[in-house]
């Protein structure tokens, strides 16, 4: 008898043992929708809030894109404190999605992944299923109501007249465009300025918009990301002001000239600022400030040296 409780009282000293061991912080975590009913097209909000000590680093990897049927129409995060006794201060991470669908039925939001980091602890979690009803706006009535009226003779145009119309002004549209185009092409090309004095115009212009201050970071690293694209672009000869993510990883890599530091740095960039310029996320001010040093430093240690112009005007000739 005395062994036998000798040996439940090592085995529950061991479990909490292991308990504390793994509950190094605490972290919870609720998923919840502004409305469980929703009518087809409506838009709804979809919010994650973790709640964890303030130190911690919160990731949610899967929370990006489309959810499933619902189409994510933008997407916010960010932190409010909470202090809880003298000692403890915890901060509610928040991720907000606003959604919309054009599918009826009964959905379940899936489980989303979170991850929260405090110094090398690490806890790996789920939020619950969210249940989400889309109703039609439509009864079937309305079908039976226009069964019993008769035809109506529809005194307007026929059909394939609107059509032809149509059909013109497409084309006198694409004329147009196409006289327009050349015109102010012209312009461009007489007044264009080299790669290296027109990058550095448009990065200065762009600084002075103060867009970061103003927390428009989304303008500002699609302005910049394009400013970049098309310095390397005339500076090295190669198509990459249009290249998707992909493309532009094996478009870099054959880019004569240009040091591999560069080549890879280009392609981070558009990595890092992918989600701030497409989902609205938010990138620390000190990766802020990093890219537009390198930024600067790109212009100037690849700007032409004078023996590259005097060759350039000897080709010319």
């Amino acid at each position: 008898m005395l062994l036998k409780k000798w040996i439940l009282s090592t085995l529950l000293f061991l479990m909490l043992n292991a308990g504390s061991a793994l509950a190094a912080f605490d972290v919870n975590v609720k998923a919840s929708v502004s409305a469980s009913q929703v009518f087809i097209g409506d838009i709804f909000d979809y919010s994650i809030e973790i709640v964890a000590p303030k130190e911690a680093k919160v990731n949610l990897p899967s929370f990006i894109g489309n959810l499933q049927h619902f189409e994510v129409k933008e997407m916010k995060n960010f932190r409010e404190d909470d202090k809880q006794g003298q000692q403890k201060v915890l901060s509610k991470f928040i991720w907000e999605a606003t959604l919309n669908t054009f599918v009826s039925g009964d959905f379940f939001l899936a489980p989303q992944s979170v991850e929260v980091i405090v110094g090398k602890d690490t806890v790996l979690t789920k939020t619950d299923p969210v249940a989400i009803k889309v109703m039609n706006r439509t009864t079937g009535e309305e079908t039976d109501i226009l069964e019993a009226e008769g035809p109506i003779t529809d005194p307007r145009m026929p059909t394939w007249v609107w059509v032809f119309l149509i059909i013109l002004g497409v084309l006198l549209l694409i004329v147009l465009g196409w006289f327009l185009h050349k015109k102010w092409s012209k312009k461009e090309k007489a007044v264009l300025l080299p790669p290296y004095e027109e990058a550095v115009l448009a990065f200065k212009e762009l600084q002075e918009r103060h867009l970061l201050e103003q927390e428009e970071q989304a303008e500002y690293f699609t302005v910049l990301g394009l400013i970049i694209r098309r310095y390397i672009q005339r500076r090295f000869d190669v198509e990459i002001l249009d290249a998707t993510l992909t493309e532009l990883r094996q478009r870099m890599a054959h880019v004569k000239g240009l040091p591999q530091a560069y080549k890879e740095s280009v392609v981070l960039f558009s990595e890092e600022t992918e989600t701030v310029k497409f989902a609205k996320m938010k990138i620390e001010k000190d990766r802020c400030l990093f890219w537009n040093e390198w930024t600067d430093r790109l212009f100037e240690e690849t700007r032409p040296q004078p023996e590259e112009k005097k060759d350039g005007v000897e080709a010319k000739k």
